[in-house]
């Protein structure tokens, strides 16, 4: 994503604009003004759209941006200089490490210093995680496996989550000259033309990473993060790359006309950029517009004259934007992320005016005291390894500097200091009027511990995502001799019960077999997820449903949170619709002589934007009341316990935890010392447990009858 990612020194920050083979070697001692302008503007997308979200809703297009200047830059100069040993292989790479892992490596160990400083221990963990992968460039990776975790979707974002997008440029890096040199080298091998024969290889692998672009985006979350889905971008960049040296003059042989596309191009960027938002289905084939628009400017290469964007291309400050666009961009993230901490509030826009001038500042100053220092041949080119060494010692330094955090946060992340079942701990403070007041007198659970404290499911493979096609049970518990046999069925809220039900299990005797999916709810219709996940939540729902009537279960626990609509049904009758699903399961359930405790949902802490509980606790240790919140603002829709209430059996009940959640009406961050929520909708661990006495007379109502 970043703009000065493109430039390689002599070799690689010029831009070729060949017309003939003197004009091509001419023209690669040149910088294109056109190319360094839209450096500007592509950095100026993504700082605008980070700091001013609402405002340019789709900025995050200048990432795409980056991608096809990369592209046609690196492969320029691959056609140019083709590789054909492994020491040309490593001159490259060489470059490459001297122009990008100075800065960066500064910025990683600075984020990592400062977010110890200011940042709330909850973010520590995931801080060292992420900057330990961009050190070695496989952040992207990192971030795609918690796109596809549903139960990683609150996680707040870090200072170095930007890395992302250089992982990205840099495994293309990595690959694209072997995939040149073994192209080129097959070809001559057979007598064929090395141009043609490469042209070929690059538009085939940039046609098959589009394909999986836009296949993967509208079904897979993780597809925003994932290198073949990216490729193409870079590709397409490699294809004007192609157009250039081989059809010289294919922009446009007049510079009227080469004007008149540089504004079309510039005109589809800006498009892309104030139109599109978070909900537009992205990269995928939405991608095309800002990458094209791109590629046409590139290919323009717009001259002096009469309505040519180049003079207003050309200006200095334009021009010097360009130059320091690395950098703003390496910068620029970690103040949007650690800011609002070092405040104690979310920033205002005159602060942020003045975050974004210490931005530039900063890159400035990087991009002159380390960059262009370090770039060229001396200190770290010559001899060549050095360059390799410095790398390697970079990651070394940062993974160092990533455990001590780590460390740090298991320091931080200690279990409770009280135990679960005494007096005042967690929800059994509001059960003695002598315990005092509701948060407690003193914190049982660390934020850095509340945040990772969920429900065992998932960590043991217990609990069905994807695509929804697998079909696990665990059991906990005895395994035989049970005195009660239960079946606990549902999505993630009524997973993450599971810490009391197995402690109630292990204290009773009972045996716990789970049927527990991601955000598919326990109804009997079609829930309307865009993708196949419809057919095989609808079918998995079949199937536990059965197995839980079937089952010779004593009893079914059973709890939900009815995310997604129903297939076909408008949004008007939809609560109805829902509850009545319900119903007819609950209703099945009982006609099977099962008896059925539904759990119901209980109010979530927060919307997307706002602190979690354990971030909140962290940040109002001395003041918890500051992050509490009335029931009004936290209720959620309780579907299947209002269709519980509505068969009006008592072998069908209710239990109800908003009372412990939200006692007088006022929902908490912390009950008793314990912090109440892990995430923004799921309770904790520990406060489930705390609440198991509770949870157990309820268990024994509905079994007795």
């Amino acid at each position: 994503m970043t703009a000065s990612t493109v430039s390689m020194g002599p070799a690689t920050t010029d831009t070729p604009q060949p017309a003939s083979a003197t004009d091509r070697a001419a023209a690669s001692r040149q910088v294109r003004a056109d190319i360094q302008a839209m450096r500007a503007l592509a950095v100026l997308l993504v700082v605008g759209y980070h700091f001013w979200p609402q405002r340019l809703t789709g900025g995050y297009v200048g990432v795409d941006v980056f991608f096809v200047i990369s592209g046609f830059l690196i492969t320029t100069h691959l056609l140019q200089h083709q590789p054909r040993t492994l020491r040309d292989l490593g001159v490259f790479w060489g470059r490459r490490i001297r122009r990008l892992l100075p800065a960066a490596l500064l910025v990683l160990a600075a984020s990592l210093l400062v977010t110890w400083l200011i940042a709330p221990a909850t973010l520590w963990h995931d801080t060292a995680t992420q900057a330990v992968a961009s050190a070695f460039y496989v952040q992207n990776w990192s971030l795609a496996a918690e796109a596809v975790d549903y139960m990683a979707a609150d996680n707040v974002p870090t200072a170095v989550q930007h890395y992302w997008s250089l992982s990205i440029e840099e495994q293309f890096y990595l690959g694209w000259p072997v995939m040149i040199l073994l192209a080129g080298a097959f070809i001559r091998r057979r007598g064929g033309r090395v141009l043609p024969g490469v042209a070929c290889v690059i538009v085939v692998v940039t046609v098959v990473s589009f394909v999986c672009s836009a296949l993967l985006t509208s079904t897979n979350d993780a597809a925003y993060f994932l290198s073949w889905t990216r490729f193409w971008e870079l590709g397409i960049g490699g294809i004007a790359a192609l157009v250039v040296l081989w059809l010289p003059g294919a922009g446009g042989s007049g510079r009227t006309l080469r004007a008149l596309l540089t504004w079309v191009g510039l005109a589809g960027i800006l498009y892309s950029a104030f139109v599109f938002d978070d909900a537009t289905v992205f990269p995928g084939t939405a991608a095309l517009l800002p990458v094209t628009a791109t590629a046409l400017v590139i290919l323009a290469a717009a001259e002096p004259g009469f309505g040519s964007p180049h003079r207003l291309l050309s200006l200095g400050p334009v021009q010097w934007i360009g130059d320091i666009s690395y950098s703003v961009y390496l910068w620029h993230w970690p103040f949007v992320v650690l800011l609002p901490y070092a405040l104690g509030h979310p920033a205002a826009w005159p602060v942020k005016i003045a975050a974004v001038a210490v931005v530039v500042a900063l890159a400035w100053a990087t991009k002159v005291l380390v960059e262009d220092r370090l770039r060229g041949s001396r200190p770290l080119g010559v001899p060549l390894r050095r360059s390799f060494v410095f790398a390697l010692g970079g990651a070394v330094v940062i993974a160092a500097l990533g455990g001590g955090l780590e460390w740090r946060t298991q320091e931080a992340s200690r279990g409770p200091s009280a135990v679960v079942g005494d007096p005042c701990f967690g929800a059994q403070a509001l059960v003695d009027p002598d315990c005092g007041q509701v948060h407690g007198d003193e914190l049982f659970t660390t934020p850095a511990f509340a945040a990772k404290d969920a429900s065992p499911a998932g960590e043991d493979g217990c609990m069905v995502s994807g695509s929804y096609v697998d079909r696990e049970v665990c059991t906990y518990g005895v395994s035989s001799g049970q005195v009660l046999d239960i079946a606990l069925v549902g999505n993630s809220h009524a997973d993450m019960w599971l810490p009391a039900l197995a402690d109630l299990a292990e204290k009773n005797s009972w045996r716990i077999s789970t049927y527990l999916i991601e955000n598919c709810y326990t109804v009997d219709r079609r829930i309307d997820f865009e993708d196949k996940r419809t057919r095989n939540c609808f079918e998995w729902n079949r199937w536990a449903i059965s197995e839980a009537r079937n089952g010779d279960y004593d009893l079914i626990i059973t709890g939900n949170r009815s995310l997604q609509p129903l297939l076909g049904v408008p949004e008007p009758k939809m609560e109805r619709a829902v509850t009545d699903a319900y119903e007819r399961v609950l209703r099945g359930w009982r006609e099977a002589g099962r008896p059925v405790l539904v759990v119901q949902d209980a109010p979530r802490s927060g919307y997307e934007g706002d602190p979690t509980d354990p971030e909140c606790a962290a940040l109002h240790e001395n003041d918890l009341a500051a992050c509490d919140a009335p029931l009004t603002e936290r209720a959620v829709a309780v579907e299947q316990a209002d269709a519980a209430r509505r068969l009006d059996d008592e072998r069908v009940q209710v239990f109800d935890p908003t009372p412990f959640v939200c006692p007088q009406d006022v929902c908490r961050v912390v009950v008793g010392g314990v912090i109440v929520h892990y995430d923004l909708h799921h309770l904790s661990g520990t406060f489930v447990r705390s609440l198991a006495p509770q949870l157990e007379d309820a268990i024994a109502r509905v079994v007795e009858g």
